[in-house]
Order: structure tokens, then sequence, then C-alpha cells
């Protein structure tokens, strides 16, 4: 299950806005800008460019990211967050991206509710035949 459209950054001026209105917080995996937005529900947006890998490695850094933030409550009410993701992030494991999200959220001041990444999700990998 996806996150809903309404949690979702979709305007390139929205984009604009976060980044150039809001706080940051980065490490060597990712970048984080956060602004406040008022009491509606929060919105996020990702940043992946072709620095970070070809396509593959590209969706799979997406589609980790937007696990890490698909947990209701997990970061707060009211915030508008663009994630950036940096080259380093290809090589990352899902732990070392939930905690680097953890941090960076928390060291934002939102919700530090996100869980830590310590597993991955189970995508229904077959096993080798060998």
């Amino acid at each position: 299950m996806g996150l809903q459209a309404r949690a979702r950054l979709r305007k390139s001026s929205d984009f604009r806005t976060v980044l150039r209105r809001g706080r940051r917080a980065s490490d060597r995996l990712l970048l984080v800008a956060a602004v406040r937005s008022g009491d509606g529900p929060s919105r996020y947006g990702l940043s992946v460019s072709k620095r970070v890998g070809n396509a593959v490695v590209r969706n799979r850094v997406k589609r980790r990211l937007r696990e890490l933030l698909r947990q209701p409550g997990g970061w707060g009410e009211g915030w508008d967050v663009v994630v950036t993701a940096r080259p380093s992030t290809a090589g990352a494991t899902f732990a070392e991206m939930g905690a680097s999200v953890a941090e960076l959220f928390s060291g934002l001041g939102m919700n530090s509710g996100l869980r830590s990444g310590r597993h991955e999700p189970d995508r229904g990998t077959r096993k080798q035949e060998g």
C-alpha cells in the first residue's frame, strides 16, 4: 500500500518553498529540509538524482524511503518535508537509511517515532535454485 496522494508534495513550487524556507539537516546519506505547514496532514517529497545511480538503484532508494515514511504519525503533523538522497545512499542498507532518517528528523525537532529500519519488509523475493 502506497502513501496517499495528499501525503506527497507534487508541485515544483512546493519543493522550492520547502528548500528555500525550511530548516535543514544532513548526513552522508541524506539531506532533509522541513518547514511547518500548519495543522493539516504532513506531506513529503523525494529527490533522487541520476548521481545516485541508474534507474534500478534510484527506484530502490525511493521505495526504501517511502517505506520509512509510510508509518502513520511517525513524523508528526503539519510538516512539509523534502528528502534528498546523496550518492552514497545507493550502497546503504535499509537499516542505515532508517537510522539516518530518524536521526535527521529528530534533529529538526520532528516527531522521531519513525522505525529505525532494523529490517526491510518482505518483498516476496524468490529463492534462487542452485
